[in-house]
């Protein structure tokens, strides 16, 4: 029997795309994931894929009909952004647009102590992507956070 607290050790992201095939090139071009199972239906389109991505798994399917999740494309936006922590922040960003992401956010360098960035994938989804530059303590990250929130009213006010 499979352990599946070894294999799904938490909640596994299943992303419903409006082209699988093409989602999971991406997703190998840009992410670097390894696929591990492919299952289609009988009309060809993919009903399961498993993707192993940063040592966590990836779930991609087609999108369905009657199915009541949506793709990005077919709902017009998307309620999630998956986040990857990666070594280098820069070169992985540089990779995803190279494979067809749009920038949403350039790399810089945030108040939390990491550098960080966003896509969007071919499909819809968004991706930050980031590389831890500090270890900050709680007390450090709250204080960084209320200025950061403070310079960003008074720019917005003026």
């Amino acid at each position: 029997m499979i352990d599946v607290s070894v294999e799904f050790p938490g909640p596994t992201p299943q992303l419903v795309v409006d082209d699988a095939e093409r989602a999971i090139r991406f997703y190998r071009e840009a992410f670097g994931a390894d696929e591990l199972v492919r299952n289609h239906a009988p009309d060809g389109r993919i009903m399961h894929c498993e993707l192993l991505l940063c040592g966590g798994r990836l779930l991609v399917i087609d999108d369905f009909e009657p199915d009541q999740v949506r793709s990005p494309a077919r709902l017009g936006g998307t309620t999630v952004r998956l986040h990857l922590y990666v070594s280098d922040v820069d070169r992985v960003y540089a990779g995803a647009l190279a494979a067809g992401a749009e920038s949403v956010m350039a790399p810089e360098d945030a108040f939390w102590g990491d550098r960080y960035a966003i896509v969007r994938d071919p499909h819809g989804h968004q991706w930050s992507i980031a590389t831890p530059r500090e270890d900050l303590s709680v007390s450090d990250l709250e204080a960084r956070g209320d200025a950061w929130s403070l310079t960003r009213d008074l720019e917005e006010r003026s």
